[in-house]
């Protein structure tokens, strides 16, 4: 195996997390002006409106955009360039179906699904707001699932700097759209300021329809070469009815782990408030905490996140294809690559949101709830790095043909979830929400990846070795944010521009610290190959 090549899954999985990163950063960056207009009291509708949206995608593509690029990638493999072209068509035209179908749901019943998400204890208006940003989110229901088709397809392709281009543009697009028209609705027309909520919601259509587009101009080169392929291709494509069971037969399984996944966002949707109505009167408090735990903390948490989803849309192709090929070494091969990788950079970023979670929330949020937003921030730091290990674990299971293993795993992690939830709020207060969740997903991850060593007698001592070492790096980290919390003291006392400036510092000097130390533990090395470090340079260089 060439360097190259044993290096693709960590190129792909880069580019891929490049890309979502990008997006992410966006998608931070706009979350001041936007609290600013919106005002914090009514981000909780956004929070809300979000959950169910996520929720219902989960459902209405059922795992459909993985199941896309698997079966794409195994049939490019056998270069059978007429049954791909019959993945994409099939594909669209099912996710097209799903997504009309959720979108009418939410639509008829969102009066109803409000009443359970706001609980009986808030106020009339609370209800109607919640309603009203359910309707909007509605037609993103439909939209998204058609972009997720052509992401799918274009993953399967391994064209993934593609990918992650369409993630930055509808990141860009949306970000634009939001703050644009919400400045317009309550800055220069006076309007209430929830108006600047339902722009941000409506905001999810509008950059799903532009990234669309991009994909179809995309298609006019890709494409259009592929069908010349297919034109000149002499045997037939297979059977459309099992090109459907094949589609269905690998996207089940992904949704029902799709959907069990998120019983974070489902336990908190449906139980937190009333959980918290246990323990508290105060409905402001109430929608205060949801908002910071489902929206402004989950915005930061999801930095590290991004590599969940950046190795996910690598492993899929690259895994499926060597084992299409049977090549085991070259699948375990993949395996500890994307491990080892996500491992490196995902406990740096998730303990950066740890160690400065003061400065980092007044940047981001002002000093209003600075104390209790940095507490919040602090305990969903568990999530970062859960939330960053559990979703590649899963997706190698997928690729594996584990799926049995993978889906049981899952419910027994949501059951996990939805039964220690309120018991652990009774007793934690809040802390309760993000433990019952982090608990969930470390039991998926464990239980998952002795699974994987089982079937693939794949050994994990390079990794055990490798993770010591990184901790053995982070004390510098922690010694450099001690000294630094030490320095500045209360954070508010500064303007938040230069906190800004003085938390980038802080940011990079304890990563620095951090890569510099591993590189002289050999961390890097044994990851990345001995000469990454002359690839970066030539690559600079160019």
């Amino acid at each position: 195996m060439t360097d190259r090549r044993k290096q693709s899954i960590i190129a792909g999985g880069l580019t891929s997390s490049a890309g979502i990163f990008l997006s992410k950063a966006l998608g931070i960056l706009y979350v001041s002006p936007f609290t600013a207009l919106a005002t914090e009291a009514n981000t909780a509708y956004y929070a809300y409106a979000y959950s169910i949206y996520d929720l219902l995608l989960r459902i209405s593509l059922a795992g459909l955009p993985f199941a896309m690029a698997a079966l794409v990638a195994k049939y490019m493999v056998k270069d059978d360039i007429k049954t791909v072209i019959l993945i994409r068509k099939l594909s669209m035209s099912v996710m097209a179906v799903f997504g009309f179908v959720s979108m009418m749901i939410v639509l008829l019943f969102s009066k109803g699904i409000a009443t359970l998400i706001v609980t009986d204890n808030m106020t009339a208006e609370t209800l109607l707001r919640t309603q009203n940003v359910l309707m909007i989110i509605s037609l993103a229901l439909f939209v998204v699932p058609l972009l997720s088709s052509f992401r799918g397809f274009y993953q399967g392709l391994k064209y993934l700097k593609e990918y992650a281009f369409s993630q930055v543009l509808e990141q860009l697009s949306r970000i634009l759209f939001l703050l644009g028209m919400g400045f317009l609705a309550v800055v220069i027309f006076k309007q209430d300021s929830i108006w600047a909520v339902y722009f941000a919601v409506l905001s999810t259509s509008v950059s799903a329809l532009i990234s669309i587009f991009q994909f179809l101009f995309l298609d006019r080169k890709i494409y259009k070469n592929l069908k010349s392929k297919a034109d000149l291709q002499e045997s037939e494509p297979a059977d459309p009815k099992e090109i459907l069971i094949e589609l269905f037969n690998f996207s089940i399984p992904f949704f029902l782990m799709s959907l069990f996944s998120s019983s974070f966002s489902i336990s908190n949707l449906f139980l937190f408030n009333r959980s918290m109505y246990l323990i508290s009167d105060n409905e402001s408090q109430i929608k205060l905490l949801y908002s910071m735990i489902m929206y402004t903390t989950n915005k930061l948490t999801s930095i590290p996140q991004v590599l969940a989803p950046g190795f996910s849309i690598a492993i899929i192709p690259y895994i499926t294809a060597s084992y299409e090929r049977n090549d085991m070494k070259e699948v375990r091969k993949y395996i500890t690559d994307a491990l080892n990788t996500v491992l490196y950079l995902a406990i740096p970023l998730s303990f950066v949101l740890y160690f400065l979670s003061e400065p980092i929330y007044y940047v981001m949020y002002g000093s209003q709830n600075v104390a209790l937003g940095s507490t919040v921030l602090r305990i969903s730091t568990l999530l970062a790095l859960t939330g960053t290990i559990s979703p590649v674990v899963t997706t190698i299971m997928m690729s594996l043909r584990m799926k049995r293993n993978a889906m049981t795993n899952w419910i027994i992690g949501f059951f996990i979830n939805m039964i220690t939830i309120m018991p652990l709020i009774y007793f934690f207060d809040f802390y309760g929400s993000v433990l019952s969740a982090a608990l969930s997903a470390a039991y998926v991850i464990f239980v998952s990846l002795f699974q994987v060593r089982k079937t693939l007698k794949i050994r994990y001592k390079k990794t055990l070795r490798l993770l010591f070492l990184m901790f053995l790096g982070m004390v510098g980290f922690y010694a450099v944010s001690v000294l630094f919390n030490w320095a500045f003291g209360d954070p508010t006392e500064y303007p938040r521009l230069i906190m800004l400036v003085i938390l980038g510092f802080a940011s990079i000097l304890c990563l620095s610290v951090y890569f510099v130390s591993t590189y002289m533990l050999q961390v890097p090395q044994a990851i990345f190959g001995e000469n990454f470090a002359d690839r970066i340079v030539r690559r600079f260089k160019r």
